[in-house]
């Protein structure tokens, strides 16, 4: 009969060994895997300074925007116009209208013409350009406040008989100037029918025509206003409330 050989003590120590070694192969694997961790995150590259000069170009630009000038106010000149009717219509002093415009001569108007029109506030507040312009005639002074004041201040289209008038201007308080004259040193007198002029103005047409409360007419058919003459207004008394030399 055949007998059961027992394990040799050297070789069961060995392989024994050897189970070790394996284990500890696998579990210096394992270690050393686990200890990588997880692999590095990729670098976010970081813009050049080329790169943000790009950027700042392709950026809009804010631009300040300048509010538009206001379009002056015009006034076009039509035929039979003057300086002192526009400025009257208008409601702005004639020397104000003249100062905006460059004028030194209220007779130097052309048809088409077209004005510069001041505003109020600009010649309250000095912003309008306005040179005060002498006057060519002269008026009586009266001390009383109540009392009128009445000047010429100049003559419309000299020589042209459709639009010759003189211009009056009262100041001062209401005048009632039934049988005030005007009058040259040639003769030519105009006197004044039953009129009341309150502080505003009045023309005194050469022509014919048919009286209102601004225009007066003489009634003649030729013009005799010429530069050089004096004119005179008198009241009815006698007494000269104005002159005025035609330049």
């Amino acid at each position: 009969m055949g007998s059961v050989r027992r394990a040799n003590s050297r070789a069961y120590l060995g392989f024994l060994g050897l189970n070790i070694f394996v284990s500890a192969v696998t579990a210096w694997a394992v270690f050393s895997w686990m200890g990588q961790g997880e692999p590095p995150p990729t670098p976010v590259p970081t813009p050049t300074v080329d790169v943000l000069a790009r950027l700042a170009s392709s950026m809009p630009t804010t631009t300040s925007t300048v509010a538009p000038s206001p379009t002056p106010v015009t006034y076009t000149v039509q035929p039979g116009d003057t300086l002192f009717d526009i400025a009257i219509r208008l409601g702005i002093p004639l020397d104000g209208l003249m100062a905006a415009n460059g004028l030194t001569d209220p007779d130097a108007l052309a048809v088409g013409q077209v004005l510069v029109v001041p505003s109020l506030e600009e010649l309250s507040s000095g912003t309008a350009s306005v040179t005060p312009h002498p006057a060519l005639g002269s008026a009586t002074p009266n001390a009383s406040p109540q009392a009128p004041r009445v000047e010429i201040r100049g003559v419309d289209a000299l020589g042209d008989i459709a639009h010759e008038a003189v211009r009056l201007l009262n100041s001062g308080g209401v005048a009632s100037m039934a049988g005030w004259r005007l009058e040259d040193s040639q003769g030519h007198i105009f006197i004044f029918p039953a009129f009341t002029l309150y502080n505003g103005a009045v023309s005194v047409h050469t022509r014919v025509g048919e009286n209102t409360v601004i225009d007066l007419f003489w009634g003649l058919t030729e013009a005799i206003w010429e530069s050089g003459k004096v004119i005179t207004l008198r009241d009815s008394n006698g007494t000269v409330q104005s002159t005025f030399p035609i330049p």
